[in-house]
């Protein structure tokens, strides 16, 4: 991984790029009728910066947090919204999401992970769920991504690192999370960086090694 961070911070500490999600802005209207309004306000091309502003801003309801960093998880994915819809039509689900949404902006993404692993909304992974954390989660503090390209990098990269901890992504794993938030910390401040630099580099390293179809490749 130290390897990966000086590469970074040699060719300028470039950021992710935004992508254009036009293509199916008109399918996530179709499943939120009612958000028409905000769909059609966010952002095309769309990236970590437009999301975090949004999920951190005052004037957004934990709604429209919600599905922005949605919109920008599943980019041009057909079958995001309807997946969306079915995570939204819960009844406590506004709730849970206010709470994480509360714990992360008081700076305790491990609580909020913990709370949303006993509170689950049906179909929101972790995967999902800790992209949720990141943008809700001041960025010096960090709450690292934990999908399945990050996961398969450390299970084949760093599980030394990991010893006696599941590194199944798939999975809500308290543990698991915990140590790979700590993990991410110790590089990010070995090398003067955000946690979530330290996550983006590591996930464009992942993408080249296991994904040749990727929006985000070569990015």
């Amino acid at each position: 991984m130290s390897s990966l961070l000086k590469k970074w911070q040699a060719q300028g500490s470039l950021p992710q790029e935004s992508f254009d999600w036009s293509s199916s802005k008109q399918n996530w209207i179709d499943a939120f009728p009612t958000h028409k309004s905000f769909i059609t306000g966010l952002p095309s091309p769309i990236g970590r910066k437009e999301v975090r502003k949004i999920c951190q801003g005052p004037k957004y309801t934990i709604i429209e947090k919600f599905l922005a960093v949605m919109v920008w998880g599943y980019g041009d994915r057909g079958y995001g919204p309807y997946r969306v819809t079915k995570m939204l039509s819960q009844p406590h689900v506004e709730n849970v999401l206010q709470t994480v949404f509360d714990l992360c902006r008081d700076s305790r993404p491990k609580e909020a992970y913990l709370f949303l692993m006993q509170n689950r909304i049906k179909n929101l992974g972790p995967s999902f769920g800790t992209k949720f954390l990141s943008f809700c989660t001041p960025k010096k503090v960090g709450a690292p991504i934990l999908d399945s390209f990050v996961g398969m990098w450390l299970k084949d990269f760093a599980a030394k690192d990991f010893d006696g901890v599941a590194l199944n992504y798939q999975n809500w794993n308290f543990k698991t999370y915990t140590r790979y938030w700590d993990w991410v910390n110790e590089h990010a401040q070995a090398f003067s960086c955000n946690p979530d630099d330290v996550e983006l580099v590591l996930f464009r390293d992942a993408e080249k090694v296991y994904s040749l179809n990727s929006k985000w490749a070569s990015k």
